[in-house]
C-alpha cells in the first residue's frame, strides 16, 4: 500500500467549499455569523489571507518619442495579467472549455453551461463585466474565490444561469490539488477516515457510503456525498449536496467537489459527471 504520508494532516482542508451559503449550525472553528458578517460561503479554515489583483505593468515610453498619455479606465476595461498560474483554459469548437494543468499533469472537460475562471486570471477578472455579474450571489462568490491560494485551488467552475441560483446559492465546482497528500484507493480505508472528519467541521451534515470508481478511461476514483442543511444569505432554508472526487496523481491528491442544491442536484450532478469522466492524467 502506498505511503499515506500527509493524509490525516490533511483532512480538515478536504471540507472545502464555495457555496454561497452557511451551515445551520457554524463549525466551532468559526466565529458565529452576525446580521451584518454572515458568511457567503462555506470555505476550509486553513484558507488565510485574501490574494491581491495582479497589477498592470506600466508602459515605458521611447526615448525618440513622446509618451502616450495613458487613457481613461471606463466601465468595460479590465486590467491585463500576466499568467503565471501553471495552466491553461482552451476553448474548443463546441463551446467546451478544456483546462490543462501543467503543474500536476492532468487535463479536464468544462461543459459549456459553465463558466470556468483561475483565481485573479483574465477570465476572472472579465467575468466581473458580465451580466450575471450584477445578481449579488454572483459578486459573492466571485469575490470569496480571492480569498483562496491559487497554486492549491487550480480552478472554479460556476453555474451562473440566474434561473438556477437558488435563493443565493450558486451551483459551483472546486478544483483542489494537494500536493502533501497522499491518498490510497485500493479499498474505503483513506475514504472512511476523511468521511469521519466531516460531522466535526460540518455540523449536521450527513455523509453517505463512500464508494470507488472506476471511470470508463481506466482512473479510479474515490467518491465522498454529503447533504448539508444550510441557510442562505437570503434567509432561504435550502439543502446543500457535495460530491467531491478525489483523484491519486503520480504527485499528491486531486479533489474535485461539485457543490449544488437538493433542488438542482439532478440537473448539476450529470454535468459533474461528464467533467469527471472526461480526465485525462499524464500530459503529452
Amino acid at each position: 500500500m502506498r505511503s499515506r504520508h500527509g493524509l490525516f494532516a490533511a483532512l480538515l482542508v478536504l471540507t472545502i467549499t464555495l457555496a454561497c451559503a452557511v451551515p445551520a449550525i457554524s463549525p466551532a472553528s468559526i466565529p458565529p455569523p452576525t446580521p451584518d458578517t454572515r458568511l457567503g460561503t462555506m470555505v476550509a479554515e486553513t484558507v488565510s489571507a485574501a490574494l491581491e489583483l495582479t497589477q498592470q505593468a506600466q508602459a515605458i515610453p521611447t526615448p525618440t518619442a513622446p509618451p502616450t498619455p495613458t487613457a481613461e479606465p471606463t466601465a468595460t476595461s479590465t486590467p491585463e495579467v500576466v499568467d503565471t498560474s501553471g495552466s491553461a483554459l482552451r476553448t474548443e469548437e463546441n463551446g467546451n472549455v478544456i483546462f490543462i494543468d501543467e503543474r500536476s499533469g492532468y487535463r479536464i472537460q468544462v461543459p459549456y453551461a459553465w463558466l470556468a475562471l483561475r483565481i485573479n486570471q483574465q477570465e476572472y477578472l472579465d467575468a466581473w463585466l458580465l451580466p450575471e455579474a450584477s445578481n449579488t450571489a454572483v459578486q459573492n462568490i466571485l469575490g470569496d474565490m480571492q480569498t483562496m491560494d491559487p497554486d492549491r485551488f487550480r480552478l472554479f467552475v460556476l453555474d451562473i444561469n440566474e434561473e438556477h441560483i437558488d435563493g443565493g446559492f450558486v451551483t459551483n465546482v472546486n478544483v483542489l490539488w494537494d500536493d502533501a497528500l497522499e491518498i490510497s484507493l485500493v479499498d474505503e480505508t483513506d475514504l472512511n477516515a476523511i468521511a469521519a472528519t466531516y460531522p466535526e467541521s460540518e455540523p449536521g451534515v450527513e455523509v453517505l457510503p463512500v464508494e470507488i470508481v472506476a471511470l470508463e478511461n481506466g482512473v479510479t476514483v474515490g467518491v465522498i456525498t454529503t447533504r448539508l442543511p444550510a441557510t442562505t444569505l437570503d434567509d432561504v432554508e435550502i439543502v446543500v449536496v457535495r460530491k467531491r472526487v478525489f483523484i491519486d496523481l503520480p504527485t499528491g491528491t486531486l479533489i474535485i467537489t461539485l457543490s449544488t442544491t437538493e433542488t438542482w442536484q439532478e440537473t448539476a450532478e450529470p454535468l459533474f459527471d461528464t467533467m469527471i469522466e472526461s480526465l485525462t492524467i499524464g500530459l503529452e
